[in-house]
């Protein structure tokens, strides 16, 4: 089975032939601008096949599952946190994996910029997670254009997406440079705690345990912590679990036992407890609705 469209879960945007007509005329953004975007989310049996190539640049990025991208002959396995550009005119095919379907994030480009801006081409480059990587950032990118295109074609909309895709393709081409922003915030003791409880979410950590990894006293590490984040560090643990635990509600078939020992609670009771004091709602709720 092979589908084009069509995905649980998906956002996907087409700009009419029309609409990129008006764009072309505008001089505000017309060196560069979206003809398609969306995010297919695990998208089984997805498929496409170009023989001819398209007139845009295309870029994928997966955040999870994997897929296969085919150009001039050669098969590319592209796995999660990597993306892939394919410029214009190249014939292509691309397809998600049987057993591990990816989910991706797609824009289709063009104008006078787009060749310059366009690289590396032709292969797959990991934007891999750490805590310096602003995945993030880059989401809430992509999540800013699809609810500015949401509510029409205006020329101010056009004008604001267009002119936010050039950021949105530097976060992936100029990597470095983008994750740089957050060198400093390495340093800072309460991102660097942050980063290691995310790091040991399915495990039971203390208090003294926190504050030794970032070398400081447990009083002195509690107060600085909470101060900045108006939370205790525990609490603050506690609600990165909880997050984490919604998540896997919400994309797997995990029961809400496997779910608490994922997450490092040995005592489901104790799990659902500290679940509904942070979500007001029972994880069996959380997963009904």
């Amino acid at each position: 089975m092979r589908k084009q469209d069509g995905f649980p879960g998906q956002l996907s945007f087409v700009i009419p032939d029309r609409i990129q007509t008006l764009i072309r005329q505008n001089p505000a953004c017309n060196d560069l601008y979206i003809t398609d975007i969306g995010y297919y989310p695990k998208a089984s049996h997805h498929f496409r096949e170009r023989k001819e190539g398209i007139n845009q640049t295309i870029l994928i990025y997966s955040v999870g599952g994997k897929g296969t991208i085919i150009v001039l002959g050669k098969e590319v396995q592209l796995n999660a946190d990597h993306f892939f550009i394919i410029p214009e005119g190249v014939s292509h095919a691309y397809y998600a994996d049987g057993k591990d379907p990816w989910s991706i994030y797609w824009i289709h480009f063009t104008g006078g910029k787009a060749k310059h801006i366009a690289r590396p081409i032709l292969q797959q480059v990991p934007v891999m997670r750490s805590n310096i990587s602003r995945i993030n950032d880059r989401l809430e990118l992509f999540n800013e254009i699809f609810q500015s295109l949401a509510r029409g074609y205006s020329m101010e909309s056009l004008e604001y997406v267009n002119l936010s895709l050039p950021r949105l393709i530097a976060s992936f081409t100029h990597l470095s440079q983008y994750r740089s922003l957050n060198e400093q915030v390495t340093k800072d003791p309460v991102s660097q705690s942050i980063s290691f409880m995310i790091e040991n979410l399915n495990r039971k950590l203390k208090l003294e345990e926190l504050s030794s990894a970032v070398k400081l006293s447990t009083s002195h590490f509690s107060r600085l912590f909470s101060s900045r984040t108006r939370h205790s560090p525990i609490d603050y643990f506690i609600q990165l679990k909880i997050q984490r635990s919604c998540r896997l509600l919400d994309n797997t078939n995990l029961s809400i036992a496997e779910v608490a020992r994922e997450m490092g609670f040995e005592d489901q009771f104790y799990f659902s407890r500290q679940f509904r004091r942070v979500m007001k709602m029972s994880p069996r709720e959380y997963r009904q609705r």
